[in-house]
């Protein structure tokens, strides 16, 4: 296995890539993963799976940092990390770095404003946002502990670094150039449906909530108008690499463009939207009542959340919205 090349991963990712029948498929079962988990709630079904698979996505974080420290020029690869080059900061990197906290965050699908409406009303909101950007934060420093210094170690650090190049060409070539490379990359893999399993559900919760809310459908019915729908829809992004290839919007693949425009546009557009209603148009004791549980503990950060949300914040995702477009 130590002898499989970057080309060789590169033919077999575009072979899958490219075919018809396997991303449908996996399309099909990923839905039918969505709706079986779903159907449940958010108790039985997204709680549930949530102490499962959060938990051991930790621990497969772990196991790679260690891994990857263990390996010879490790050193190296930590400190690129943990040393940046400061003069080679400017406003393209300061705005793709934002847009990347933005996404990262998921913010302006929806998904933080749902989740945060089960929580009980006691809940310290502050405390609670605080408790989460952190976790993003030591995931994405986790990442970065297991990708720079394999990358050092093998000598790739002139590969695809960045996208499906990294998940499926480079970061294979690691696992072949290392002791039992079927177990790193079950572990590897498993790792990442994980963190996609978790991330559709999310998002679909954010539909299915609305509907069931708004249209007084049973949680099983507000499920299957959301995500049955998606059969159709994902089966032409899927198919748009392989048998609609030809099918071009604007120059990209039927997937890329609705990629572009679903992350490059509406996300942005929504987020600078729900933060001039909040800090413009809404009741004004609104995000004061929500960040002190209307009145019960005092929040000293609230006026520096009004200010950021009314003023700082617009002129950020701006600035975003208009590097991406």
């Amino acid at each position: 296995s130590e002898n499989i090349s970057s080309n060789q991963f590169l033919c077999r990712m575009e072979e899958l890539i490219l075919s018809d029948i396997r991303p449908l498929i996996i399309t099909f079962i990923v839905i039918a993963l969505n709706i079986g988990i779903l159907m449940f709630g958010v108790k039985k079904g997204i709680e549930r799976l949530s102490n499962i698979l959060m938990p051991m996505l930790f621990v497969l974080l772990l196991i790679f940092c260690g891994v990857s420290l263990s390996l010879p020029n490790s050193g190296e690869g930590i400190k690129f990390f943990l040393h940046p080059d400061f003069s080679k900061i400017n406003i393209d990197v300061f705005v793709s770095a934002l847009g990347q906290a933005f996404f990262s965050l998921s913010l302006g699908m929806g998904i933080l404003i749902t989740y945060s409406s089960y929580y009980p009303n006691n809940t310290n909101l502050p405390k609670t946002s605080i408790t989460v950007s952190l976790l993003v934060l030591l995931v994405s420093v986790m990442m970065g502990i297991i990708i720079f210094p394999a990358v050092t170690s093998f000598g790739l650090a002139d590969k695809g670094l960045a996208g499906t190049t990294l998940v499926f060409v480079t970061l294979p070539e690691i696992f072949a150039q290392m002791p039992l490379t079927q177990l790193w990359s079950a572990l590897f893999f498993a790792l990442l449906f994980v963190a996609a399993i978790t991330s559709t559900i999310s998002i679909a919760e954010v539909s299915i909530a609305f509907v069931q809310e708004q249209f007084k459908q049973s949680r099983l019915k507000s499920c299957l108008i959301v995500l049955v729908p998606l059969i159709l829809f994902s089966s032409i992004c899927s198919l748009s690499l392989g048998a609609l290839s030809d099918y071009k919007i604007c120059d990209m693949t039927i997937f890329d463009a609705v990629d572009f425009f679903a992350s490059n546009v509406l996300l942005p557009i929504c987020s600078l939207l729900l933060c001039v209603y909040i800090g413009w148009f809404a009741p004004k004791t609104l995000m004061k009542d929500q960040l002190t549980n209307n009145g019960s503990f005092k929040s000293y950060i609230y006026p520096i959340v009004q200010f950021i949300i009314k003023y700082i914040a617009p002129i950020l995702i701006s600035f975003i919205l208009i590097s991406k477009i």
